[in-house]
């Protein structure tokens, strides 16, 4: 079979469009090249073959194809480097919001720029061994008052301190995280929809990807999610992906195709009670209101759920966001701290009246509280103050002495003066069993060693966030690095395939050419 004449010029012709094409997809990639999120597009190809299906005998002779054929055009990108940047990126979020929160918690507990509580604990001391070598002094009685009642407001600060840094992270969750986290689900919902669309009309819509994968990208952040493209067959054997979000591990959908759900606090929640985030409008209606606080552990939400709800050994649950260590911890032992000193305290300064019976004399009790019932078990470090009844006495009021006297003064003794003093130092008195309210022990020690191992918790706490916040933020830039070193335009690289296109685009013009001179030569030329 006589190949056709004219079939060379279909070859040349595929060829120029091909090589136009391909020019203008690298004039479209320098002209982005720094565009944010901008995945460098290439041009997919194909040699078109010699079609015999309609020949009734086999052919003879060499087969050529047809030239070139342009199919689409799609992106440099791998969706395993997006996997895993994602889940980087959950981690990430989740460790910077615990590091920033916990590190204004550590500011409070500074003991180095500061004269702090232990510090406060030290003076209270130095003023009892004082009041000790002239007990019953009213002078220097009122001067381990003072300081006593320093020590209690320093209490009462720390914890009106910790109590603002949870409210601030209350609202920056409520007002901020949660915000942020919706919009971006409604905004990769309306891209969805706009994507599929222009699939649909045979556009790849790679811009509108590129918009998306960004927003994913930053929503990964937020939480852990799981992406997936399911196909939807659109007829004449072609089919488009649509895109769904689901919280990882979960199998619950927050984005699917044009559909966006949204998350809310519980309802009434304030900064003082746990966190509960749940679906305030979900893609399936039975699942309206579903609680998602033990589904999210990392990303910045996570981050905030572990720090707001963290209760540390205070927990009564199982659940990682109740037993990770956060402000709710630390105020515990802070109020752990302020109770067993205050009771240690009011129990030493008992006094045995002339009947020999207990006479209960409280340095220490609940602000606010019944004055009856000075000395409640109720204190903690946000209500701690001295009693009414030490703040009011002109005369004497710590107990120096339990030895029963008779007939004596026993103003100069100061047997209870010193086992009071005994309380802030190692030993069988000053060793303490620092317990939760379901008993399960803490620490044993002194106050200032109690306050110490708190202090060095958080200080080491604060150090492994930072740590894994560090690592979690060098992979990703690695994870991000290997992207880019696939997606990303590079200027050196595009200029040669400008060379390489437009000698691809002369040959072909040439061979145009030659194809006219033969033509004209068979017509015109053979028959003279």
């Amino acid at each position: 079979m006589l190949r056709s004449t004219f079939l060379g010029y279909k070859t040349a012709t595929s060829a120029l469009r091909t090589n136009q094409n391909t020019m203008d997809i690298v004039g479209q990639n320098i002209s982005n090249i720094h565009t944010k999120g901008y995945t460098r597009q290439r041009l997919d190809i194909n040699s078109v073959s010699f079609n015999a299906s309609n020949i009734k005998y086999g052919t003879s002779g060499v087969i050529i194809g047809q030239g070139v054929k342009s199919t689409g055009v799609s992106q440099f990108r791998d969706s395993f480097l997006d996997y895993r940047y994602r889940a980087e990126a959950a981690k990430a979020g989740s460790e910077q919001v615990q590091f920033e929160a916990l590190s204004d918690l550590d500011a409070i507990f500074d003991e180095i720029s500061v004269e702090g509580l232990d510090a406060q604990f030290s003076n209270l001391l130095e003023q009892l061994q004082s009041l000790s070598s002239r007990p019953s002094d009213p002078v220097l009685e009122g001067v381990v008052r003072t300081s006593a009642e320093i020590l209690t407001q320093m209490f009462n600060d720390y914890s009106r301190q910790m109590d603002t840094i949870r409210e601030q992270q209350f609202t920056y969750l409520n007002d901020g995280a949660i915000v942020k986290t919706n919009q971006l689900i409604d905004n990769i919902a309306r891209l969805n929809k706009q994507i599929k669309e222009s699939n649909m009309s045979g556009n790849a819509a790679l811009e509108l990807n590129d918009e998306r994968n960004l927003l994913i990208d930053e929503l990964s952040s937020y939480f852990d999610i799981e992406v997936s493209l399911e196909p939807l067959s659109i007829g004449g054997n072609k089919s488009i992906d649509l895109l769904s979000i689901k919280l990882k591990g979960s199998g619950i959908k927050i984005v699917d195709d044009d559909k966006a759900a949204e998350i809310a606090l519980h309802d009434g929640l304030t900064y003082k009670d746990d966190i509960e985030i749940e679906l305030k409008k979900s893609i399936d209606d039975t699942l309206i209101g579903q609680n998602l606080t033990s589904l999210i552990d990392k990303g910045q939400l996570g981050g905030y759920i572990k720090f707001l709800n963290g209760k540390g050994e205070f927990s009564v649950s199982n659940d990682s966001s109740q037993t990770a260590k956060g402000v709710q911890y630390y105020q515990n032992m802070l109020d752990v701290l302020a109770n067993k000193f205050a009771k240690e305290m009011n129990n030493v300064n008992q006094r045995i009246n002339a009947d020999g019976d207990i006479e209960e004399r409280p340095l220490f009790s609940a602000r606010g509280e019944d004055p009856d019932k000075e000395g409640s078990e109720n204190i903690t470090a946000a209500n701690i103050k001295i009693s009414d009844g030490w703040a009011d006495s002109i005369t004497s009021y710590i107990t120096n002495t339990k030895i029963p006297v008779t007939g004596d003064d026993a103003s100069g003794a100061t047997d209870n003066i010193l086992r009071m003093i005994s309380l802030f130092q190692p030993g069988e008195e000053g060793s303490f069993k620092f317990n939760t309210e379901t008993g399960k022990q803490l620490f044993k020690g002194t106050f200032q060693e109690f306050l110490s191992f708190t202090t060095t918790r958080l200080n080491l706490q604060v150090y492994e966030v930072e740590t894994s916040f560090k690592t979690y933020t060098e992979t990703m830039y690695q994870i991000d690095y290997e992207k880019s070193s696939m997606s990303s335009v590079d200027l050196n690289e595009e200029g040669v395939n400008l060379l390489q296109y437009s000698k691809s685009y002369n040959a072909a013009a040439r061979l145009m050419t030659t194809l006219d001179e033969m033509l004209d030569t068979l017509i015109n030329k053979m028959g003279v």
